[in-house]
């Protein structure tokens, strides 16, 4: 492929050309840095066959020591996207519009019934470590499985959302008491007409270290990245400051509006140890 649209794509990404040049690109490439969230979906089904397809790639991703504890539940049916809805808020009404919602799950269903029949304890669930596998293998296999849909022409955001309140979810979904839902994907065709484009990250400086961490070079750009997102912003008429929306989505106040803060006892409640 020409690597003059790899300059391009790459400038988009980053919202300024790049001082580098990768030594080759390829569709697999195209599609993973032109990536971007999609909030406006046609009315056009996803098909069970394109669902197996995504799952496939999902679980062709890495899967720590083969345990394979992610599993995933579909959902279409108007009414539990609407209980998932009053869940993510006022501003996640693509889960509303969205044919598909694809709830990942940390599933350990399956080793605590391997444990029962082998009569065996499974004391790797009292530790932390348990929790972060799981997050782990859902993050890489959601992340396949979006990849996969944007190679097809599809469009996925995903929603971290429906940790607002992880009990109720698990209700909404009949889920057993050791599966967790840990994250949410809106899937669909995207709105050709939906205003948004390629969102530009950090540069690269900030986030590449190279054998040794480097403090200031991590914070260095923050006021021209500052600039370059607020560039962004202002072509959809969002508002364009980034550091403050990132230091109020950490703050105490936002992490205690929903029910976020109380997954711990979930987690608990699933099995988990959490030492």
């Amino acid at each position: 492929m020409d690597l003059h649209s790899a300059e391009a794509h790459l400038a988009s990404r980053y919202g300024r050309p790049v001082s580098w040049a990768p030594p080759e690109w390829n569709p697999t490439l195209e599609v993973l840095t032109t990536h971007r969230s999609v909030r406006r979906y046609l009315d056009q089904e996803v098909p069970d066959e394109t669902l197996h397809t995504l799952m496939a790639a999902a679980q062709s991703g890495p899967t720590s020591s083969n345990h394979q504890i992610v599993s995933a539940v579909a959902v279409r049916s108007p009414e539990t996207k609407a209980a998932l809805f009053d869940i993510g808020g006022p501003k996640q009404k693509h889960i509303l519009q969205a044919p598909v919602i694809l709830v990942w799950l940390i599933d350990f269903r399956r080793v605590n019934t391997i444990a029962e029949q082998a009569g065996a304890a499974l004391g790797g669930l009292d530790y932390l470590d348990a929790l972060l596998i799981g997050a782990t293998d859902v993050g890489i296999a959601a992340q396949n499985a979006a990849t996969a849909a944007e190679s097809l022409g599809l469009g996925t955001v995903l929603l971290g959302s429906l940790r607002n309140d992880v009990h109720r979810v698990a209700e909404l979904l009949e889920l057993p008491g050791d599966v967790i839902p840990f994250l949410g994907m809106a899937l669909g065709h995207p709105d050709p007409e939906e205003a948004a484009g390629i969102k530009p990250r950090l540069p690269q400086q900030m986030v590449l270290h190279h054998e040794t961490y480097d403090a200031a070079q991590a914070a260095g750009g923050l006021q021209d990245y500052e600039e370059t997102i607020a560039e962004y912003y202002r072509q959809y008429g969002l508002d364009p400051q980034w550091a403050a929306r990132t230091i109020d989505r950490l703050s105490s106040q936002t992490a205690t509006a929903t029910r976020r803060h109380l997954q711990s006892s979930y987690y608990r409640s699933a099995g988990l140890g959490l030492a």
